[in-house]
């Protein structure tokens, strides 16, 4: 019996701690640290002067115990925010495997929309890079229920130089810019993701198993590479739910919560922090009712292009209908 499986017929009524009892305990953790101990006006002590060395080992004392409980305050959060994402995605790949995907019927499409706001950046006569501004695009692609016939994509750049006007392009199977290119390339969705596995631990071997360097680290990699196959919104629902399921095996992968795609829809926030990125965190958006991914967040680990630690530096939203028409 696979995890999936598993995870269908059983159910876990382990509860992560919440965030509010995290910071309730880390408040009284650091409360207790800081105030001075309450001692019977009998046994108070008599006021006598102390060693400098002594004052400074008592300082250093107390100074050691508030950073020891930060830290263990610290891995205890993020180790329940690793647990809930877990706990998120698999519940989410269980969905996924329940949730019927949307089928577009005879001479339907199915609309799949992805509206995303970036920075604008770019190199100064100084060589010294400047963020002004953002943009916001917006690529729209038509599949039709007879995947052999034209597929069409409208893209809108926004204000993107040089390109004023939106795009259309019609192409077989979605081969818009060539193999490997725009995320709806040649083969079909069927056969580009026949070769998932269906088992999440098979599935995160098999993703694992075709890093061959770049990124910051496997990991990022690993990460980022799923998502891009579920950013096609076209990963039928048995490989969506086996890529979210080899997601929580990543380490690192944590929750942030109820979160907001740019459309202001919202799901639940999962990703990890990259130390080589200063910190920088790429995240998903997920519909835990549907197992669907329905945006993407990139939040500043430190202060940097003007963004302060934990802003949030792009986001996008993707959207599935089923229209009866294309342009």
């Amino acid at each position: 019996m696979d995890e999936l499986t598993l995870l269908r017929s059983t159910r876990d009524d382990t509860i992560a701690p919440s965030e509010r009892t995290l910071d309730a305990g880390r408040a009284a953790l650091m409360d207790r640290i800081a105030a001075p101990a309450a001692l019977p006006a009998h046994k108070a002590p008599r006021v006598r002067r102390r060693r400098p060395l002594r004052r400074a080992t008592w300082v250093a004392a107390v100074v050691a115990a508030a950073l020891t409980g930060i830290l263990v305050a610290g891995n205890i959060n993020m180790g329940a925010q690793s647990a809930q994402a877990s706990e998120v995605l698999r519940q989410a790949a269980a969905a996924a495997m329940q949730f019927s995907d949307v089928v577009p019927g005879e001479g339907q499409y199915l609309r799949v929309t992805r509206h995303e706001q970036y920075p604008w950046c770019e190199v100064n006569a100084q060589n010294e890079m400047v963020c002004q501004g953002t943009n916001e695009e917006t690529t729209t692609v038509y599949v039709p229920a007879d995947r052999d016939e034209q597929w069409v994509q409208v893209r809108d750049w926004g204000n993107f130089p040089g390109k004023d006007v939106p795009e259309t392009h019609r192409a077989v199977d979605g081969d818009f810019y060539g193999p490997d290119e725009g995320g709806f390339s040649t083969p079909s969705p069927e056969e580009k993701f026949a070769d998932v596995p269906l088992d999440g631990a098979a599935a995160y071997d098999w993703i694992h198993a075709q890093y061959i360097g770049g990124s910051a680290s496997p990991d990022e990699d690993d990460f980022q590479r799923i998502v891009g196959l579920l950013r096609s919104g076209l990963v039928p629902a048995p490989q969506r739910a086996a890529l979210l399921d080899a997601l929580s095996r990543i380490p690192g992968v944590s929750s942030r919560g109820e979160v907001q795609n740019l459309d202001g829809i919202s799901g639940i926030a999962i990703g990890r922090d990259e130390p080589m990125r200063l910190g920088n965190r790429a995240e998903i958006i997920v519909d835990p009712a549907t197992g669907q991914m329905i945006g993407e967040r990139s939040v500043s680990g430190t202060t940097f292009f003007g963004w302060g630690a934990g802003e949030v530096v792009s986001s996008s939203a993707l959207a599935i209908a089923v229209v009866d028409v294309a342009p």
